[in-house]
């Protein structure tokens, strides 16, 4: 058999008689068990509810010399959130009003008690708690989320007054805190000035903004691209309230397509000039080399990965090749010019006008050499 719930009631009154009543009016409540404890006064009531032992807290209006809705007040202000019902025999609206504004969640009448009024005010103060708990908790997840999505996101109103913004938005775009973002971003609606009337036709026409990409200006002069989305929120006659959105940093994707333009123009000139050029690592030893390469050396390309490009310069030139790759490879020179021989694989002797230079990785730093070689001969 299922054992009705418990409910633990602290009384805070400094009249005898009222703990004597309330008692009496609780044991008349069925299906529900009352664990109800008395203090009489404010201190008392104060240390009471730091302990939190309770489910809810009846509390005279006055004690002694003390109100009751200064103790609701300081317990307040001490994120106790737990139910608390202030308990008068002069009720009036100022008084109402008061303990509203200090944080109460009931209010009764000592002298229009009964057992139902009684019930249905803790019921009520219990439940209405707990639901204010349950949201506040709801609330706490989301704005944790919020806070902690790598993806920038804000809220703004439609004059472009900022609402609200999560911490990966500030470091997108620079700046040490949310209001920084104010007048600098907000009000262009995190798009460039420029495309702040296009970004609002769309919202305004479509309700929502996906895919928008512009370009952005951090304090520290860098450019960044982000896509924007973002959704216009309205009222029940469609008025717009405010806009919400997400912005993304797709710099690296555009420098990634840009590189992969690059690299496909490189590829077509690489495989398709009639310059014997040929790629060396940092130590000078053979990462590719294009079929004009191939053709005046005749070698195929497994003969000559790994191997260091020297061996294929003439004896006399062997030192000047070696200077020369380890030079441009330190960064000492960017660009080299020579006029060198080399020998062929039918040990031919080949006289070529060499340009060396370094080729750096998107970050600067010395990444491989690229010698192109004119054959001299057919010059």
């Amino acid at each position: 058999m299922t054992q009705d719930p418990l409910i633990r009631v602290l009384l805070i009154d400094d009249d005898e008689s009222a703990f004597l009543l309330l008692r009496s009016l609780l044991d008349q409540i069925p299906s529900t068990r009352f664990d109800l404890d008395h203090v009489r006064s404010s201190s008392e009531g104060r240390a009471e509810i730091a302990r939190d032992a309770h489910d809810i807290y009846l509390i005279d209006y006055l004690l002694g010399n003390d109100s009751g809705i200064e103790l609701v007040r300081e317990a307040r202000e001490n994120r106790n959130l737990a139910p608390m019902i202030l308990v008068t025999g002069k009720g009036h609206y100022d008084v109402d009003l008061a303990a509203m504004e200090a944080g109460v969640s009931d209010y009764l009448d000592k002298t229009k008690l009964d057992p139902d009024i009684v019930e249905r005010a803790i019921r009520y103060a219990i439940e209405r708690s707990r639901a204010q708990a349950a949201l506040r908790e709801s609330e706490a997840r989301h704005r944790s989320m919020f806070d902690h999505l790598p993806i920038g996101l804000y809220r703004i109103s439609i004059e472009g007054e900022l609402l609200d913004a999560n911490p990966a938005l500030w470091q997108l775009l620079g700046r040490p805190d949310r209001d920084s973002l104010e007048f600098v971003y907000a009000r262009n609606m995190f798009v460039n000035h420029t495309h702040r009337q296009s970004f609002l036709s769309q919202l305004e026409q479509f309700g929502v903004v996906r895919g928008f990409e512009s370009r952005l200006a951090r304090p520290d002069g860098q450019i960044v691209r982000v896509r924007n989305a973002a959704r216009a929120h309205r009222d029940y006659d469609g008025t717009p309230l405010y806009i919400e959105g997400a912005v993304e940093d797709v710099s690296e994707e555009h420098e990634a397509r840009d590189l992969h333009g690059r690299a496909a123009r490189f590829s077509w000139i690489f495989n398709g000039s009639g310059l014997a050029i040929v790629l060396l690592d940092l130590d000078g030893h053979v990462l590719d080399a294009n079929p004009a390469f191939l053709r005046a050396f005749g070698y195929d390309l497994d003969q000559l990965k790994e191997r260091p490009l020297h061996d294929l310069a003439d004896p006399s030139d062997r030192a000047a090749v070696t200077q020369e790759l380890r030079r441009v490879a330190t960064g000492m020179a960017e660009l080299a010019e020579a006029h060198r021989r080399f020998v062929a694989a039918d040990e031919e002797i080949i006289w070529a006008r060499t340009r060396t230079g370094l080729v750096r990785s998107a970050k600067g730093h010395p990444d491989h050499v690229m010698m192109l070689l004119e054959d001299l001969a057919e010059a």
